[in-house]
């Protein structure tokens, strides 16, 4: 007499075991890649520079600085205080302060707040190099605050002195 051993047959599923392994898989993502929601908050300096837009709408003179707050997940605001930095006797100086600045996400962007009218008044046809600088705090829409800073990196000359503050 022989005896024969069954072969268990490995690629049958169950119902209730697939279900089971799929809901543990679900619940993995979604646990795992779902809900990484740590705020983070850049902000972005772009380099100061003559502002034609202002030259040739209101006849200003100008050097501009623009600043991108820009989150992960949706923000209230952002309050700043940014300066212009000039070369000047090979040194770093402060040309111009924007102190306390603040600016709101819209609906269209609630991750993104834009500064877009900072700007110092200055003479032209004098070869200056500037860069800008800033730093503050985003207030996120759950009620945490973070904090910011950021520069456009190297100085860049521009053909307009801004003169004392």
């Amino acid at each position: 007499m022989s005896i024969t051993i069954p072969k268990p047959n490995l690629l049958t599923f169950k119902v209730p075991g697939v279900l089971a392994v799929g809901l543990l898989a679900a619940q993995f993502l979604l646990f795992q890649y779902g809900n990484d929601t740590e705020p983070k908050c850049t902000l972005k300096v772009d380099r100061p520079h003559y502002s034609t837009s202002l030259s040739e709408n209101q006849n200003i003179d100008a050097i501009k600085l623009n600043i991108t707050s820009t989150c992960n997940v949706p923000q209230k605001y952002t309050h700043l205080s940014a300066s212009i930095q000039k070369i000047q006797n090979n040194h770093e100086i402060t040309a111009y302060s924007f102190v306390n600045e603040r600016r709101s996400s819209t609906t269209k962007s609630p991750n993104v707040a834009n500064f877009k009218e900072l700007f110092s008044p200055c003479q032209k046809g004098v070869s200056v190099a500037y860069r800008g600088i800033a730093q503050g705090y985003v207030y996120i829409e759950n009620g945490k605050k973070l904090a910011v800073k950021g520069d456009s990196g190297k100085f860049v000359a521009e053909e307009c002195l801004i003169g004392a503050q």
